[in-house]
């Protein structure tokens, strides 16, 4: 985003609030309706689709640090009244990436995870929209 489109956004008073817990709605396989539970200290973990045309995995997991959500106005231009308050979800998250070591049914292995490391620090952590969110993983540490 641009400087201008940055200054188009303002939060309400400054202030942003916090939640303890997040529910992501989802169906089944089956067609039924389910709910998975985020909470940061204890089922942190989500799957995303991939952003990317990436063939060989189709999403993306990330670790919910912090839950918020902001009140935010918006105007088009500097001369422009601003619009009523919408709310804004936001998730602080600290990414996964696809270890690169041999993995599938050849290797005898299943795939694993790591957090990005620190020569990549911009990549780590992010922003992220909970709509987006498939749903909630339970992910066992190698």
């Amino acid at each position: 985003f641009s400087d201008e489109d940055r200054d188009s956004v303002l939060i309400t008073d400054n202030r942003i609030f916090e939640h303890s817990i997040l529910r992501v709605n989802y169906t089944t396989y089956d067609l039924r309706r389910e709910q998975d539970t985020i909470n940061p200290r204890t089922r942190a973990d989500v799957m995303v689709l991939s952003h990317e045309d990436e063939r060989t995995h189709p999403y993306w997991y990330a670790r919910v640090i912090r839950i918020f959500h902001v009140n935010v106005e918006y105007r088009e231009h500097p001369a422009a009244l601003r619009t009523p308050p919408t709310r804004l979800d936001v998730l602080f998250v600290r990414w996964f990436r696809r270890d690169s070591s041999p993995a599938g049914w050849a290797a005898k292995r299943l795939q694993r995870l790591e957090f990005f490391d620190h020569e990549s620090l911009p990549d780590a952590f992010g922003f992220l929209d909970p709509d987006s969110i498939v749903r909630g993983v339970h992910l066992i540490p190698a």
